[in-house]
């Protein structure tokens, strides 16, 4: 889940690895699927830390990027960003759009998923909400959030926002169940964004407890910063892995929604 985290004792890398530049480097000018694999495939083995990233001083004072370290959605984002970028320099630019609304701080990060990270992600054209895409019916989920809600949750406590910088309004998200997804593993595009829907539950402004990557491979095949295993980004077959989700018991997964990255060329 997208919660604060701990932090690592040990000095953060926060420059690009040669691996990572090499990555940049050879897929320049290839399809965006191309560079999503071979990016993403550099920063296999690193680290799972439950939010490694800040704003390098204030509330949360962690770095603003790092290599060697990170949870599912900073994984992500920094895939996207180095991807999406004309060159390194310039991911930066879009690692900060991606995480922040306006200015860089911890008011202004992109803390929730549903109703901050994934609409303004579609509305800013980075992604695109491809999870009716494959033919398959599409449950949408759709719940009003307010001040209500969040005193309810439990979870509020771990944020440092005041009530009033605390997002309202109305979660929206089409899932496709687990069993279609299953059937459809073949057929996902690379370098789609499958993300794990949990079941509704009105005291939680939640949905989304984990989010990876497809990529190609002998088989459907999905990439992540998790906390299986031993807590590393690494690769899972994709139908062990949804079949997996079947086994949570006590916030049962009722699906994915997928999410694809748009070429800004």
């Amino acid at each position: 889940m997208f919660l604060l985290g701990i932090a690592l004792a040990a000095e953060p890398v926060t420059a690009p690895p040669p691996a990572v530049l090499d990555a940049v480097a050879r897929t320049r000018g290839a399809p965006l699927a191309e560079r999503i694999d071979a990016i993403s495939g550099s920063l296999l083995g690193a680290d799972y830390v439950l939010d490694p990233l800040g704003e390098g001083s204030g509330i949360d004072p962690d770095p603003t990027v790092r290599y060697d370290a990170f949870d599912c959605l900073t994984y992500v984002e920094e895939v996207l960003a180095l991807s999406l970028a004309p060159d390194v320099d310039q991911a930066a630019a879009i690692r900060m759009a991606l995480r922040y609304e306006g200015e860089v701080d911890y008011a202004h990060r992109k803390h929730f998923m549903e109703l901050q990270w994934i609409p303004d992600a579609v509305r800013d054209g980075w992604l695109v909400d491809t999870t009716g895409a494959y033919g398959r019916p599409v449950k949408h989920l759709e719940r009003k959030v307010d001040a209500a809600t969040w005193k309810a949750w439990s979870g509020r406590a771990k944020f440092a926002l005041t009530d009033d910088q605390l997002p309202m309004g109305t979660m929206a998200l089409d899932v496709l169940s687990l069993d279609d997804a299953i059937a459809l593993a073949p057929e996902l595009r690379p370098g789609t964004l499958l993300l794990t829907v949990r079941a509704d539950r009105s005291w939680k402004p939640i949905w989304i407890s984990h989010v990876g990557i497809v990529v190609p491979g002998e088989k459907p095949t999905v990439r992540h910063a998790t906390k299986m295993g031993e807590g590393l980004v690494r690769d899972h077959g994709l139908v062990w892995y949804l079949e997996h989700l079947k086994t949570y018991d006590k916030w049962p997964a009722v699906g994915v929604a997928l999410l694809e990255p748009v070429e800004r060329r």
